[in-house]
């Protein structure tokens, strides 16, 4: 004789809460799942393997969690550990088995302080170059980005008063081979202009 059981009223909510959990979706925005989706599905590198050891975590998906860290803005890889932990969807499409437990806080700082930056760099220059063939990107134009880097001179010091400090037809003796230039306090266009004496080196 098998008997039926009727689950009670608690044992239902259990089920569905079971239910819940285990539903990655429900707990990401639909509009970041679907961002990462996307993107991720896009990119295609992958990064050289230790011969011997543990395997651990997949290098690339390590890649895509740190540009998960940058997407959202955090600062602290301990926001990136508890982002991806509460947004399980986003770990998978980062390559992440979200059915074992995920990288921590060490993990991430260990894979930081290892990693190649060269090797970074060609996956820049890769994705850069894939962008171009695909007409995203339009190399038209190059932009240069500067800094000025003040000279080491009494020119440059906002207290001294010596005449004509910023005349170009007189070198500063600490730095003959400084230049005077000009830069402004931001990227601003009506921002203050300021003049100084930049090292060349």
């Amino acid at each position: 004789m098998k008997l039926q059981i009727t689950p009670t009223r608690k044992g239902m909510a259990a089920i569905y809460r079971q239910e819940i959990i285990q539903d990655v979706t429900l707990f990401t925005s639909q509009r970041a799942a679907a961002f990462y989706g996307k993107l991720f599905s896009c990119l295609d590198f992958t990064l050289p393997r230790a011969a011997t050891g543990r395997r651990g975590f997949p290098k690339e998906a390590m890649v895509c969690a740190f540009i998960v860290m940058k997407c959202e803005g955090f600062s602290q890889i301990t926001d990136l550990t508890d982002y991806l932990d509460n947004n399980r969807i986003i770990a998978h499409y980062c390559g992440f088995d979200i059915m074992k437990p995920l990288p921590s806080y060490w993990t991430y700082d260990r894979f930081l302080k290892k990693m190649d930056n060269a090797a970074l760099k060609e996956i820049m220059a890769a994705q850069v170059k894939k962008l171009y063939e695909l007409g995203i990107v339009d190399a038209s134009f190059i932009g240069l980005d500067s800094t000025p880097v003040a000279a080491n001179t009494k020119q440059n010091n906002p207290k001294s008063f010596t005449k004509d400090k910023f005349n170009p037809e007189k070198q500063p003796k600490a730095d003959p081979d400084c230049a005077l230039c000009v830069h402004s306090a931001s990227n601003q266009h009506n921002e203050r202009r300021y003049s100084c004496r930049c090292s060349r080196s």
